[in-house]
């Protein structure tokens, strides 16, 4: 599980607070962490603000992005809207928590019973890299797997129960009574908006901005698992909601607290050894100082999000970064939220270390190297080709070097750490263009000396 967080970069373009149960001391101590995290990081852009029921308390924005109502695509932190549409459908009587979702899509029927609140739970059996085309209960049957495709089925269900589309059901049950009139659940009608802020991916160590990959039919997630737009003063009445009890700012009740409290609290643990930390509905939950918290991250191909709710503070936070840098800036942001959580408290935070992005960088850097410098040495020998004195020893090390070698980059992510290369592609671009370039000058290397030693 990740533990994204906090984040800013280059100029502080806004910074507001009221009177809050934040101390003065408390509110500076953000402004310096965010400040120092924004440079020695090299954050490109980012947003974040803390609020209680009522109001916004403090909120800045950073670099490229310039006002907290520019549009983010929030990845996984959709998952907790999802939730919250299946909810509202439970209140009222049309979803059953316990029933099997054939019940609602009977193209969708497994050999063991699949229930809503399992996709809720994440405990459906389904894996982690499963399609809406493609998905099938494996035998993590009845444990937590993250599954996005979990989520995609809940935003099926909503729309076969509602009759409406999952962007028109959250829309008229969310946005439009909350207030959020720059929020949208249709990825594809963003494309040519101005007002969405482009996102960076990481390239060697450097950030390069550029479109998301909007989700197409066969994509991985859609917007009820990860493609919601909204804005970061949007999804602060969002979850200003939360602290109120389910109520909206005019007194327009969203869900019931009752609900809410299933939604936390009807949980699974995640199996995660450091802390105990539970999966509810679209939330997590775990003790921290003490206090509930409540909490999810989000990630798209170019955008980090993460948020939590402190309901004993009453307090919720959010940050909305534009980059993804999957092996270091997203693991170095991994302790910033526990930082601001201790900040909040009145507690000691780490120590930010200016050099270990470089650090980090340098050291996969290398790595990417040595991979392409092997794979090039390996191109180079084809071209050298000599009578063989031992025929089975120079078999073996033409299928080693020529074969066994390109195949192991092109599988060891799945093989090592379970995650297929379109999975790299995604979300380590870089990485993916060393492991295919490496994996083809092998192959051609041994092209080349076959062709070369039938021609002598």
């Amino acid at each position: 599980m990740k533990r994204f967080l906090l984040f800013f970069v280059l100029t502080l373009n806004t910074f507001a607070f009221a009177n809050t149960p934040l101390s003065n001391e408390s509110l500076k101590r953000f402004d310096d962490y965010l400040t120092e995290i924004t440079g020695a990081y090299h954050i490109p852009g980012m947003a974040f603000f803390i609020t209680d029921k009522d109001h916004i308390l403090m909120e800045k924005s950073f670099g490229q992005c310039t006002s907290l109502d520019q549009n983010f695509f929030i990845g996984s932190m959709s998952k907790s809207y999802t939730a919250l549409c299946i909810m509202q459908l439970v209140e009222k009587g049309l979803i059953n928590l316990d029933e099997d979702i054939s019940a609602y899509l009977p193209e969708y029927k497994f050999k063991k019973k699949v229930t809503v609140l399992s996709l809720l739970n994440q405990t459906s059996g389904f894996n982690t890299h499963a399609k809406l085309y493609n998905v099938k209960v494996t035998k993590s049957y009845g444990k937590h797997e993250y599954a996005n495709v979990n989520y995609d089925l809940l935003g099926k269900i909503i729309e076969k129960v509602s009759g409406m589309s999952y962007e028109d059901y959250i829309r008229l049950n969310v946005f439009e009574p909350l207030k959020m009139n720059n929020s949208i659940a249709n990825a594809q009608k963003m494309k040519e908006n101005q007002n969405l802020l482009q996102g960076n991916r990481n390239y060697f160590g450097f950030f390069k901005q550029g479109k998301a990959d909007f989700p197409t039919e066969k994509s991985w997630f859609h917007e009820p698992a990860g493609y919601i737009c909204t804005t970061p003063h949007d999804h602060a009445k969002y979850l200003q909601m939360y602290l109120s009890g389910g109520l909206s700012s005019d007194g327009t009740k969203i869900i019931t607290a009752q609900g809410i409290n299933s939604m936390w609290y009807k949980n699974v643990s995640i199996g995660q050894d450091d802390y105990d930390v539970y999966y509810g509905m679209g939330f997590n939950y775990m003790k921290y100082y003490g206090f509930d918290m409540i909490f999810h991250g989000g990630l798209v191909e170019n955008t980090m999000t993460y948020m939590f709710i402190l309901p004993e503070e009453g307090l919720a936070a959010c940050f909305m970064v534009n980059a993804n840098d999957y092996m270091v800036l997203n693991n170095l942001m991994d302790n910033a939220v526990w930082n601001s959580f201790a900040i909040i408290e009145g507690e000691e935070i780490d120590k930010v270390n200016h050099s270990e992005y470089k650090k980090q960088h340098l050291l996969y850097d290398a790595i990417y190297f040595l991979m392409f410098a092997v794979s090039v040495c390996i191109f180079i020998s084809g071209f050298k080709v000599k009578k063989a004195k031992n025929k089975i020893i120079a078999i073996i090390k033409f299928i080693a070097a020529y074969i066994l070698w390109p195949l192991l980059l092109l599988t060891f992510s799945l093989i090592f750490i379970s995650t297929p290369l379109w999975v790299i592609k995604l979300y380590v671009p870089d990485l993916f263009l060393v492991i295919i370039i490496s994996s083809v000058l092998a192959f051609c290397g041994g092209i080349i000396k076959l062709v070369k030693s039938k021609l002598q």
